[in-house]
């Protein structure tokens, strides 16, 4: 079967399963100008008039990658406008968004931003779904992403067809849709090839400060030559058969869900605060562990909206409390929420929203290798931190901001080699940006409004000239990235990232 007919035919079965087919619905088609996204739309243009479906392009321009975003952006607008499609661009500043939601991973920022860009969409043209690109590679990586962070049945089912909107929560319209999942990456660029058509490559997709980035071309091709040939194939029907099993404990849970409700507190609307739910602890204890899991889990989502942050681990101390034959007890969970049993009742409640940007333990000092023309990308783990090292050029850069929260750019002396990653001592001064004088750091810090308990955590890049970097702050002033810089000049990109961001990217 040549892939244009596989393709289309996958999506045509699709389109049935989640029952836009022949219904005159609107679909928003989320294309980023890759091959993947670009298939989807081509593919479903040549459905348009079989399954009863009209479609609306959607791209966001993250304005990170300069020139070469805003040429996806052109390319998306002329695909769109050549097959007759409505198309909606909009261009928005991951930095900023992270900046204003006080984010400290870019992924998770750059994520919400777009889900949150294609909601509105889709809620103009009263789509009742959003389709997007993720293919069959895209669902093995993620599962094994899932493994390697330690997950239960939720993580190994990866990726489902029809899903929740992420974000923002709590959305009921559109759904997720992601009709390609059966076919590969490989596949939807031979469907473009025989159509004749071109797509965008990328560049961030070779960054290996991204972990995906570092399974898809580091872990998989390793597998694949080392262990098994066929280990997407293997990592999607495990996906499968987790979906199946997990469908099959959802169906048990719903049937019992009612009965272990005793009761449901408001959420309130400002969002400063959480709800609670409180269950029946001698009915949760009566479940099979498995069940008792999905039921804690789906407490914990009704109350906090956003499972993810939830590990197995967090759901064995929550169901070892509900057998300890304590009768009180309680534990804290991500996302500011308490867990607590007292007597026959087992409570999940927020109070305060825990203090946005955490700051992971440094632990130590630790020297590192500034990295070179021939390994111009270095990544590590300091601590609890996972820190990246890339050594580009100003011609490279796609943004003229210096620094935000847990990236910065930096030009330091030629003759460097090795820089130090350490927290505060005694004594530091700093020159911060912008100042022609250097300060006591712990004065910049106070000045900063950093909270006393989080200024012992603060890691420093230095130098042998100084505080090059006050992560999270600001970049000193001799370290920046002059204006008139000769655009061959080395340039140092670091990225801190929380070690468990890392691992969820």
């Amino acid at each position: 079967m040549p892939v244009s007919s596989k393709v289309e035919k996958n999506l045509a079965a699709a389109l049935r399963r989640a029952g836009v087919s022949n219904h005159n619905a609107t679909l928003v088609v989320g294309v980023s100008g890759g091959a993947d996204s670009t298939a989807l739309l081509l593919g479903l243009n040549n459905l348009q008039d079989r399954c009863g479906i009209h479609l609306h392009v959607a791209h966001l321009n993250h304005d990170f990658r300069g020139e070469e975003a805003d040429e996806d952006a052109r390319f998306v607008e002329a695909l769109a406008h050549g097959l007759g499609l409505p198309v909606s661009v909009e261009k928005r500043d991951p930095i900023a968004y992270q900046q204003e939601r006080r984010i400290s991973s870019f992924e998770q920022g750059a994520r919400e931003m777009r889900y949150d860009f294609l909601a509105r969409v889709a809620q103009e043209v009263q789509a009742p779904a959003v389709a997007v690109g993720h293919t069959s590679d895209d669902l093995a990586e993620t599962v094994l992403l899932h493994i390697l962070r330690g997950t239960g049945l939720p993580g190994l089912r990866g990726m489902t067809e029809i899903a929740p909107w992420p974000w923002p929560i709590g959305l009921t319209t559109p759904v997720l849709f992601r009709p390609l999942l059966d076919i590969s990456k490989s596949e939807t660029e031979e469907y473009c090839n025989e159509l004749g058509r071109s797509f965008r490559n990328d560049s961030g997709n070779s960054l290996f400060r991204f972990t995906r980035n570092r399974v898809r071309r580091e872990l998989m091709p390793l597998l694949a030559s080392e262990f098994n040939p066929r280990i997407r194939e293997a990592l999607v029907r495990l996906a499968h058969t987790s979906s199946q099993e997990l469908a099959y404990l959802e169906e048990r849970l719903e049937a019992s869900w009612n009965d272990l409700i005793l009761d449901v507190g408001q959420i309130p609307s400002n969002g400063s605060e959480r709800g609670s739910i409180t269950l029946d602890r001698p009915g949760l204890a009566a479940l099979h562990p498995a069940l008792r899991h999905m039921a804690l889990r789906r407490a914990y989502t009704e109350v906090n909206g956003d499972p993810r942050r939830l590990r197995e681990n967090h759901l064995q101390a929550m169901s070892g409390l509900v057998e300890s034959g304590l009768s009180e007890g309680s534990l804290d969970l991500p996302g500011g929420l308490r867990f607590g049993v007292s007597g026959e009742r087992a409570v999940l409640a927020g109070g305060r929203q825990e203090e946005s940007a955490p700051y992971p333990e440094l632990g130590g000092e630790f020297a590192v290798e500034v990295p070179t023309e021939s390994a111009p990308h270095r990544v590590f783990r300091a601590g609890k931190w996972q820190v990246t090292l890339t050594l580009t050029n100003r011609v490279t850069l796609s943004t003229a901001q210096e620094y935000f929260e847990h990236r910065a750019l930096l030009v330091l002396d030629g003759d460097e080699t090795v820089i130090t990653l350490r927290n505060r001592q005694h004594g530091d001064r700093f020159q911060p940006l912008g100042m022609t004088g250097n300060k006591k750091l712990k004065d910049f810090l106070g000045d900063a409004k950093v909270p006393r308990s989080r200024r012992d955590k603060v890691p420093l890049l230095v130098t042998e000239r100084g505080i090059a970097w006050v992560v999270g702050y600001r970049i000193a002033e001799w370290a920046k990235v002059p204006d008139d810089c000769p655009p061959d000049t080395p340039v140092l990109a670091v990225f801190f990232e929380p070690a468990d961001s890392a691992a969820e990217s």
